[in-house]
């Protein structure tokens, strides 16, 4: 379990479309990262940079998550990934490099491969078991409306850092692409980005929407599932539809500094929380009205759909 008083940096575990149950390790100050994506489910971007240095800690991260370990917790991947673009942070190879020698989990990067294209980048990515990349746009102009990167990062060298990437990586590939209604869902681009996508030989490719709501300031609404699973057969390999999975800690256990902390950076859908802690989404929605009356978590539908989020008005 997290708590505000022992950790800082790690956060989770928690249960994740892909890896299960997944301990998350924020390398990046809320919000930091290389792009401003309108479907972003932290917040909107206020230091835009593509700059690299050491954004929080090696040190202490790595404290953290010995400590974390040393306790008995469990989980299926420790994954960077939270407030922003982790390879922006200067040290996260040795974060990878950490968690591996002790021999206990898998690790995951999932990275917007936005600075794949530097060599340095790629050669720690390397270090984990499973890369996550993102293509969501065909071209320069799709992918300044969908992803607004910082300057001097373009779509040319998105796609060639991430094949570079493919050519030199041995560990398992994942592609995720995000599909938005007006941005990318159209039949002629889905295909451009299938297309782009098979050049990069992914062991995996997931086909998502906005399941969270996208704080960004840009309203981007749900792409219909019938959709999704109409276009997954046009990817190589078929795209697959991502679904949550693994069990995590229950929220009437955790503190209200633990659960807000958790949710600034994992917004999730009552019922897979309550899914995954094994219990009822009425008992989640109890644990949560305190802190909704307080203003402090905000509950919204979407498309049907009830999830829970920091609030950050």
């Amino acid at each position: 379990m997290k708590t505000e008083e022992n950790f800082r940096y790690l956060f989770g575990p928690v249960p994740s479309r892909r890896l299960g149950l997944s301990l998350g390790v924020d390398l990046n100050p809320l919000k930091v990262c290389t792009e401003n994506c309108v479907f972003c489910q932290v917040a909107p971007t206020t230091e835009l940079t593509a700059a690299r240095k050491e954004w929080v800690p090696t040190a202490a991260v790595l404290a953290e998550f010995d400590r974390w370990q040393a306790e008995g917790h469990r989980a299926d991947y420790v994954t960077l990934s939270g407030s922003g673009e982790p390879t922006m942070h200067a040290g996260f190879g040795d974060v990878l490099r950490h968690v591996k020698a002790v021999g206990k989990f898998k690790t995951a990067l999932l990275s917007n491969g936005s600075l794949m294209w530097l060599p340095d980048v790629r050669r720690d990515a390397a270090e984990a078991d499973v890369v996550k990349v993102t293509l969501s746009a065909w071209d320069e102009d799709s992918f300044r409306r969908i992803h607004r990167p910082a300057a001097g990062l373009t779509f040319a060298k998105l796609l060639e850092g991430e094949r570079a990437l493919r050519a030199e990586y041995r560990g398992k590939l994942w592609v995720e692409v995000m599909l938005l209604p007006r941005f990318n869902d159209a039949p002629e681009q889905v295909r451009a980005i299938a297309e782009l996508a098979k050049s990069l030989r992914p062991d995996a490719v997931h086909l998502n929407t906005t399941t969270r709501p996208a704080l960004a300031g840009v309203d981007v609404p749900r792409v219909p599932e019938a959709w999704l699973r109409t276009v997954a057969p046009w990817f190589s390999p078929a795209a697959e539809i991502p679904v949550f999975s693994g069990r995590a800690v229950s929220p009437a256990k955790m503190t209200d500094a633990a659960l807000v902390e958790l949710l600034a950076r994992h917004p999730i859908a009552i019922d897979a929380l309550a899914a995954a802690a094994g219990t009822e989404p009425i008992e989640v929605e109890r644990r949560v009205a305190g802190l909704v009356a307080a203003g402090r978590l905000a509950i919204e539908d979407r498309d049907g759909t009830r999830m829970v989020r920091v609030n950050f008005a």
